[in-house]
């Protein structure tokens, strides 16, 4: 399927995406998916490195340069301040400085990895992996890659310094 035949089919809950021309529905969230989402949503909003700029839960990207059909819908994704998805536009172009998967019961953390990497060749400055029954929290900021749970703390450069306790996502 083309990306401009995806973009005519109505919105569906769960969110379906666009994946080198496949449809692909993402799981349903349960409990610490949507705490984890959520807690992480907070926290970006607050933080005074990224206060001012736009979080935004489960926005769906265009990629039309991409040689098949991609609409991809991160979990969380941001922008830092500065550029602010235009509210006219439903499916921004701009890839999100800051791309959150949370990882559904069941779901593989190995296809998380290559659509966050994914999102990384497209111009997506930093992600994260978050596996809720784990309790880790997989970084990538830059070329720097880390794995961070418990006690731990995961600050971003690419964010200005952003930064939060992984025990944050689960409280």
């Amino acid at each position: 399927m083309t990306l401009a035949e995806f973009l005519e089919l109505p919105e569906t809950e769960p969110y379906t995406e666009l994946i080198d021309g496949e449809l692909c529905q993402k799981p349903v969230g349960k409990n610490r998916h949507s705490a984890a989402q959520g807690n992480l949503f907070r926290l970006l909003a607050r933080h005074p490195a990224t206060a001012s700029g736009a979080p935004r839960p489960e926005l769906g990207f265009r990629f039309p340069r991409t040689s098949r059909g991609n609409l991809r819908v991160p979990d969380v994704s941001y922008y830092l301040p500065g550029y602010v998805p235009d509210p006219d536009e439903d499916y921004p172009e701009r890839a999100p400085d800051l791309a959150a998967e949370v990882r559904s019961k069941g779901q593989s953390t190995t296809s998380l990895r290559e659509r966050l990497a994914f999102l990384r060749s497209q111009g997506t400055r930093c992600t994260l992996l978050i596996d809720p029954e784990a309790q880790t929290v997989e970084v990538h900021d830059g070329e720097r890659t880390a794995l961070a749970s418990g006690d731990d703390e995961v600050r971003l450069q690419a964010l200005a310094g952003f930064s939060f306790g992984v025990a944050e996502l689960w409280a």
